[in-house]
């Protein structure tokens, strides 16, 4: 029932806006890219995968990484967001950028690489420029939610429309709330969904509902949450369990591990 109900969830916020039919392509492109910040010209790149079978142009998602680099997560969900004819444009925010926990640079850095990447895809005659979202994992998260502040989309995107829809997998919250409590700025009003759990080292469980809570008063926006019992930060990493150092974890120490349930749901 989890399961079904889930996938509803998911359908609200991207398959409902891109759903078509396909079949997934294993074969990526690389795309080299540089920052819409001029006094911070970073130079990343992303990999592009797109549909085997989809009529032209499909929908896009960008797919934002942890504070670790690209890992087993964002090719957890590959096939089935290529199975469901959407693009996925996955980046590499880490190289070149920081080494770690310790030299991460703010959220906002990153901002201006976030939309780079959206004015990226919409070059692409193979991307439908009106049907691009954006998902995160942590501090991917954390970004996936910034990306959805009208300030912010103005900045970087000026008359252009921002994402399309943005889902974030436990992206840190609470650092997210003071900036929204301190600022004057809504929403772009794209579709959001955050995934989290419980027992995550970061404060998710009681940061999310805080966070849906003040959107709601302050906005009147009402953002999709799914709340996981029991499970960790970082609960669809298939990897090993991983204790680290993070000033912003609790007490200064991070925790992931793989919940297979809450994964696979």
């Amino acid at each position: 029932m989890r399961y079904l109900r889930c996938i509803g969830l998911l359908a609200v916020v991207f398959l409902t806006v891109f759903v078509m039919s396909a079949a997934a392509s294993s074969a990526g492109t690389t795309i080299n890219f540089s920052s819409l910040d001029k006094n911070q010209p970073f130079k990343v790149s992303g990999t592009l995968y797109l549909p085997e079978k989809s009529s032209s142009p499909c929908p896009a998602v960008v797919i934002v990484h942890g504070t670790g680099g690209i890992d087993s997560r964002g090719a957890f969900y590959r096939d089935s967001i290529l199975n469901a004819g959407i693009a996925i444009f996955e980046v590499d925010f880490k190289t070149g950028i920081y080494t770690g926990p310790m030299d991460r640079p703010q959220n906002e850095t990153f901002l201006p690489l976030a939309f780079a990447a959206l004015k990226e895809l919409r070059k692409l005659p193979s991307i439908d420029p009106t049907r691009i979202g954006i998902m995160g994992f942590s501090m991917g998260g954390g970004i996936t939610l910034r990306t959805a502040v009208e300030a912010n989309r103005k900045l970087w995107m000026g008359d252009e429309k921002g994402f399309a829809a943005h889902a974030a997998f436990y992206p840190v919250c609470k650092p997210f709330i003071k900036r929204l409590e301190e600022s004057g700025s809504g929403l772009t009003g794209a579709p959001m969904i955050i995934f989290y759990g419980t027992e995550d080292a970061y404060g998710e469980g009681k940061a999310v509902p805080e966070l849906k809570r003040l959107l709601a008063k302050k906005f009147n926006f009402e953002v999709t949450t799914v709340e996981y019992p029991g499970a960790t930060h970082g609960f669809n990493r298939n990897a090993p369990p991983l204790t680290y150092s993070d000033p912003a974890a609790k007490d200064g120490k991070g925790y992931m591990a793989w919940d297979a349930d809450a994964a696979n749901d």
